[in-house]
């Protein structure tokens, strides 16, 4: 009996240890080994558990705090990335970081944008001045570009540089790049009211949009990269922005983007040219989201007066430029341009070898 009721007792006293360390859930408690017996085994055993499940349970703590930290971490690279790479190119790199480094040929729509006449309006305002405006300018047509869906590119001192198509692509990226260059053009009305209010210069801006087959990816070095797009397209589509001033227009784009926005708006021939560098013409156009009355009339007949120019009938196209003139106004830069060129042609005929492309030697 003294030897059950010894056993028993030490049972029971390991037992009730053990139930309390279990309802606590306080993995440093141990339970007494009173004799080194198979008792005293027993609880040895059922500590060197305890000291094994403590161990499993401060790598899986770890595990989680190292988990959070990661999270909030990637949150806050995301945070800071997004203001110069698209969400869309950040959540592949998360997804994949490896593809990142792997540029890919791709049609994109390229827009460039400038401010018209930048110099003379830097040295007529104080530097506080000029960087408040500029910073105000770019918030209003970087919110334009990105809500249509564009991915900022990069500044070029006063010029923007955006595209269209890439990381993702859309159906209507051609579409949705004129949208902006348009939305652009109507946002700087507004922008020029606050400047007329303050006393300060107005912006005069043009946009260039090509579209075609570029090189978009990372581009640079392991220590500094940019997510970009090359290629001839690109170049293109500065020398379109820069003939929005000779041209008097504040939207050009070429006949590549033209094929693909020809039935979303009204679009309009301006001449046919070969930018600097190039020897092959392309066409240019402008466009409008409405025409009035007198341009709805008048824009068809401008087409037919440049099928006469390209037909080298040029008395003819001269009588059509004429008549879109008088219906638009002599401020209509396009149908007045072309009559003068045709005058010039009718005085003096190109050689026979003419094809109506206008070679351009300046930017």
């Amino acid at each position: 009996l003294f030897f059950v009721r010894n056993v028993t007792s030490r049972v029971t006293t390991m037992v009730s240890e053990m139930r309390k360390i279990i309802d606590s859930g306080d993995m440093s408690e141990r339970v007494v080994v009173q004799c080194p017996d198979e008792i005293g085994t027993m609880s040895h055993t059922f500590n060197i558990m305890l000291g094994e499940l403590q161990k499993a349970y401060d790598q899986i703590k770890k595990y989680a705090f190292e988990t959070v930290l990661a999270q909030k971490k990637e949150e806050k690279i995301r945070r800071i990335f997004q203001k110069y790479v698209p969400q869309e190119l950040i959540d592949r790199f998360f997804q994949n970081p490896e593809s990142m480094l792997v540029g890919e040929n791709r049609d994109l729509a390229i827009l460039f944008s400038d401010i018209r006449s930048f110099t003379t309006i830097s040295e007529s305002m104080r530097p506080d001045d000029l960087v408040n405006s500029l910073n105000r300018y770019f918030s209003m047509m970087v919110d334009i570009i990105m809500h249509r869906n564009g991915i900022i590119d990069k500044y070029i001192g006063d010029a923007i540089m955006a595209f269209f198509g890439a990381p993702v692509k859309h159906d209507d990226d051609a579409v949705q790049s004129v949208m902006a260059a348009m939305e652009m053009t109507e946002a700087l009305e507004h922008f020029n009211e606050h400047q007329r209010q303050t006393g300060k210069p107005e912006f005069k801006i043009g946009v260039g949009i090509n579209y075609g087959i570029v090189t978009v990816g990372n581009i640079g070095c392991d220590k500094k990269m940019d997510y970009t797009v090359i290629g001839d397209s690109v170049n293109l589509a500065s020398r379109l922005e820069g003939l929005t001033k000779p041209y008097h227009q504040p939207l050009i784009f070429s006949e590549f983007l033209y094929d693909k926005v020809k039935d979303a708006f009204p679009c309009r021939l301006v001449d046919s040219v070969a930018v600097k560098g190039k020897t092959k013409g392309v066409r240019i156009y402008t466009a409008r989201k409405t025409l009035s009355d007198a341009e709805a009339e008048a824009w068809p007949l401008h087409q037919q007066a440049m099928d006469f120019y390209y037909a080298r009938r040029f008395r003819e196209a001269v009588t059509v430029f004429d008549k879109v003139t008088s219906m638009l106004g002599p401020d209509d830069f396009a149908s007045t341009f072309m009559a003068e060129r045709c005058q010039r042609f009718i005085a003096v005929p190109p050689p026979s070898d003419w094809n109506g492309v206008e070679v351009l030697h300046e930017k």
